[in-house]
């Protein structure tokens, strides 16, 4: 599989997440999911440190911060029909590139992604809107950060 040597940010790849829920209990994230790459910046030792988003079906509960994916973008990067949110109160950390990052196709119906883990980009304007809402959740301090390691 074909990993960029730089994070695409704006793009949605294929990636074990780890909920912020379950980070407690494990390491590792439990299947792929999309995930929405928000920033990536180089930390003290110059290794790349990623900013991650995840997309899931889960409908958000009361008091969770989250955006609901238009079903054209949706049908854009090849995911199902199923209604899905991006949530913007949690993050996964970690340094690019992660053993975590799968095959897109395993969560794709596009047959443009074959041999790499990246599903597509993100429209700048709903990135910015993406941004916007999590810049918002870091405001109102409902974030929850997950670290994770090699």
């Amino acid at each position: 599989m074909k990993i960029p040597a730089e994070p695409p940010i704006g793009h949605v790849v294929a990636y074990e997440y780890l909920w912020s829920s379950k980070a407690g209990r494990r390491q590792d994230g439990e299947k792929t999911y999309p995930t929405a790459l928000l920033l990536a910046k180089k930390d003290e030792f110059g290794s790349t440190i990623v900013y991650a988003l995840g997309i899931s079906h889960m409908k958000p509960q009361a008091g969770r911060r989250a955006l609901q994916v238009p079903e054209k973008l949706c049908r854009h990067i090849g995911l199902d029909d199923r209604p899905q949110w991006i949530y913007t109160d949690e993050l996964n950390l970690f340094v690019w590139p992660r053993p975590d990052l799968r095959p897109a196709q395993w969560i794709s119906r596009k047959r443009l992604v074959e041999d790499t883990c990246v599903l597509g980009a993100l429209p700048r304007d709903w990135f910015d809107l993406v941004k916007q809402h999590f810049a918002e959740s870091y405001r109102l301090r409902q974030l929850a950060p997950t670290k994770r390691t090699e």
